[in-house]
């Protein structure tokens, strides 16, 4: 195997590791450059502070080391399939967490490769940078890939208030300085910093959806990818905080109510003492606007016009919601919920974006849109109407209003449903003794992004020991090949030829492609209750 090329960036040089080449007679070989600082270390007095930029090093550092997942409590990444590389520890949490992972497969300053900039999920609690490897995606399409890491829950999130100086999304501003970082430094690994697509899925769809609104994030990128989630989708976006704060504050003994003295105490308090507070009466601290990074509210945003002209893909699965409510209570997939157990977990996700009031009322409108269509002597029908609502109000609905605002405004947008029914999720002979999905799912939440990354067609060893079908190769293929395509051109299907032509979506005929093999596009999805998601439940 070869050696790692040792890359001079700006701020110093660094030396990675030669990854195993994936499937594929054109495949190439991956350098992997982990753990590069894009920022000072957000501790001390830096601790929920705006991100500062790294500093320079002497010498070669060692970027073969493992990336560290941000201060979390310990994470549900290890249910996700990822690619085991064997000198990385993927249970290392630090609140020092602010670095990324670069991989290319060449390091040629005039290749001028397409850059993909990963965004991880998460609900912005948990998630990282460690589980994502670029060996198939740039060793098989000849791109450049980054990962950053940013900032999660409270030590990304939290806000004292609009008028005070911490105003909160110190997670977001992370991942603009890493745009900048890319911006600055991608040439030296290969990379064109004028062709960088960003993309990301969940929390890191619902990122990609507020770089695309953000005047931070202004000439950062140059397209962008959502799987899974838009700045739209509102649950994730709060006005005021303090409801949230003031519990953890009590917790840690913080009595004080000006934000100075606040913020004094909390940056000399022990790390594990403030997510031991936030996470004991399961605080949830997500996007705030009214500030630098988000200056109105998202749908405000959006109905200005005030976003990024940029080509956009928007994307769901057709079975999100099923995964979701399996997490909380899986036992409802394999007896099937009663009403009233549905009840019970259709209000307890609802609490996140609903007022406490409106809750019973939004509940009995959710039954009335789904009561028909999953019959009665279903054993699962109470199970999907949860799973189907949480998808619709949670997802899908804001998906489709972002790509038609985003459409009608004239710039490319790209719409897909993913309805793949991955065979380790349910087949013996695939799982390698995976924990089973529901038998009703197809497509769940985040069964997109095993495709994306290539991971059927990945060498190694595969965690958990999952395998795939010939079929699922050649799909996870010519996914990446469409998503290629994207980042070379800002069209799909421009570039490798592709069967199957994913068409352009607007707000009348509303097509998409549909993700499965084989191939197709349709149109008008949801289009029997579009209006109720995002008409009637807005006025609630």
């Amino acid at each position: 195997m070869r050696d790692c090329p040792v890359v001079e960036t700006n701020y110093g040089k660094v030396k990675g590791q030669v990854l195993a080449k994936p499937e594929g007679s054109n495949a190439k070989c991956v350098y992997s450059y982990s753990r590069i600082p894009f920022a000072k270390p957000p501790i001390g007095e830096l601790r929920f502070e705006p991100p500062q930029k790294a500093e320079n090093w002497n010498g070669v550092l060692d970027a073969t080391k493992s990336i560290p997942i941000p201060y979390q409590l310990l994470t549900s990444l290890a249910d996700s399939i990822h690619v085991k590389v064997a000198n990385e520890d993927y249970t290392m949490i630090s609140e020092d967490c602010l670095y990324l992972n670069v991989f290319t497969p060449n390091t040629d300053k005039t290749a001028s490769l397409p850059v993909l900039f990963w965004i991880s999920g998460g609900k912005f609690q948990t998630g990282g940078s460690a589980f994502f490897n670029g060996q198939v995606l740039c060793g098989l399409k000849n791109v450049v890939l980054v990962v950053p890491n940013y900032r999660l829950n409270a030590f990304g999130f939290l806000d004292l208030g609009k008028l005070s100086k911490w105003k909160g999304n110190m997670g977001l501003q992370d991942q603009v300085m890493a745009l900048e970082w890319t911006k600055e430094n991608i040439q030296h690994f290969g990379g064109n910093p004028n062709n960088v697509t960003i993309f990301g899925e969940s929390a890191g769809a619902i990122s990609v959806g507020m770089h695309v609104i953000s005047p931070m994030s202004r000439g950062l990128f140059h397209k962008a990818i959502s799987h899974s989630g838009v700045a739209s989708y509102c649950a994730m976006v709060f006005e005021d905080q303090s409801k949230t704060l003031q519990p953890m504050l009590d917790k840690l003994n913080i009595h004080e109510t000006e934000p100075n003295l606040i913020m004094q105490k909390l940056k000399k308090l022990p790390t594990k003492a403030i997510m031991d507070a936030q996470y004991s009466d399961n605080v949830f601290f997500a996007v705030t606007f009214g500030n630098e990074f988000l200056p109105e509210h998202p749908q405000i945003l959006l109905k200005k016009g005030n976003f990024a002209p940029v080509p956009y893909i928007i994307g769901c699965n057709n079975s999100e919601g099923y995964g979701i409510i399996t997490d909380s209570f899986p036992s409802g997939f394999r007896d099937g919920y009663n009403k009233q157990l549905a009840e019970q977990v259709a209000k307890g996700i609802m609490t996140v974006s609903v007022k406490p009031e409106k809750i019973e009322q939004v509940w009995e409108l959710m039954k009335q849109q789904f009561v028909q269509t999953f019959p009665a002597d279903d054993k699962f029908r109470w199970s999907k109407i949860v799973g189907s609502g949480i998808a619709e109000m949670t997802f899908v609905a804001p998906s489709i209003e972002q790509a038609m605002v985003h459409s009608d405004k004239g710039y490319q947008t790209y719409m897909y449903w993913m309805t793949h029914k991955t065979r380790c999720g349910h087949e013996e002979e695939f799982s390698g003794g995976w924990i089973g999905k529901a038998p009703f799912c197809e497509a769940d939440h985040a069964d997109d992004i095993v495709f994306t990354f290539g991971k059927p067609l990945a060498k190694g060893k595969l965690e958990p020991p999952v395998k795939f079908s010939d079929e699922e190769k050649k799909l996870s293929n010519d996914w990446m090949d469409y998503l290629v395509n994207f980042a070379k051109t800002g069209n799909p299907n421009q570039g490798k030829n592709m069967k199957i032509e994913w068409p352009l979506y607007d707000g009348n005929s509303r097509q998409h492609l549909v993700v499965k093999n084989p191939f197709s596009a349709d149109s008008n999805l949801l289009s029997d209750r579009f209006e109720f998601w995002i008409k009637t439940l807005q006025k609630i």
